[in-house]
């Protein structure tokens, strides 16, 4: 988490080549402690995605949103906060095509 939100961080600045890493390790830890289906790593994911997004690498982006939205709805189900927030990331990304 703290990984993550350094990240974060790092990304609202648009710092995306030292946030980079960071979502990755973050995503990397959490699936390796937590699984790879854990709603932290979709939450990891997203953020990735949307750092990628910022940066115009749609194609990099789309798959990324897509796998955190299928952990959300295997563990968090589909009338979660942070699901609904997964997928208007992936519409806003698909407006964006």
């Amino acid at each position: 988490t703290g990984l993550n939100n350094l990240a974060w961080l790092l990304d609202e600045q648009a710092k995306y080549d030292e946030a980079m890493p960071l979502y990755e390790r973050a995503i990397e830890i959490g699936e390796k402690t937590l699984g790879p289906n854990h709603p932290q790593v979709a939450a990891s994911l997203n953020n990735l995605a949307g750092l990628l997004e910022n940066q115009g690498k749609y194609d990099e982006a789309k798959p990324l949103y897509e796998r955190a939205i299928e952990i959300g709805e295997k563990t968090l189900g589909p009338n979660h906060p942070d699901l609904a927030v997964w997928l208007n990331n992936l519409a806003v990304l698909l407006e964006k095509q």
